[in-house]
């Protein structure tokens, strides 16, 4: 489905927001990671991944996986090993994060705001908002209503990939 859908994280939950019809004034939000009272549900797990969150014990397994050893005790601690490694590689990295496009941003919106706080700075560079679309099922499975309905994943929830933008 190609509509301009808004994934936006908030406080660790995410909702999918439909902003395609501005005449009604608001979002309509359409699925949601925290609340099951939504028709649709979204996968944390699919929402980290298109913002860019890095599930390390998924990485850590895999490594493991590909070492083949067959003990499991080292396994364990390469396992722990790797994990602490990335994390604490992340923790001496973790005021590296910006790229001069995203100074050259903050720095233009001074010219605006001058009275801004470097807090207040850093969170205009930390994206809040990432244009996706819904996976589709195949149009042999529209139902006699015609309405084309989202693929949905194992648990349910709606299988969203990042929008990629040109130019």
């Amino acid at each position: 489905m190609k509509a301009k859908l808004i994934l936006k994280k908030h406080n660790d939950c995410y909702s999918l927001n439909d902003y395609r019809e501005p005449s009604k004034g608001y979002p309509l939000v359409i699925a949601h990671s925290g609340d099951e009272n939504f028709r649709y549900k979204l996968s944390k797990q699919n929402c980290d991944e298109i913002f860019g969150v890095v599930n390390v014990e998924k990485l850590a397994e895999e490594f493991v996986n590909d070492l083949q050893v067959a003990s499991e005790s080292v396994n364990r601690a390469v396992k722990l090993g790797y994990e602490e490694g990335f994390n604490k590689a992340m923790e001496l990295n973790k005021n590296k994060v910006f790229t001069l496009s995203n100074l050259r941003k903050a720095f233009n919106s001074l010219e605006n705001h001058p009275h801004r706080t470097f807090t207040e700075l850093v969170a205009l560079l930390q994206p809040t908002e990432i244009e996706v679309e819904i996976e589709m099922r195949p149009a042999s499975l529209v139902y006699k209503t015609g309405e084309i309905l989202p693929k949905l994943d194992s648990s349910g929830c709606l299988i969203l990939t990042k929008k990629i933008l040109y130019g």
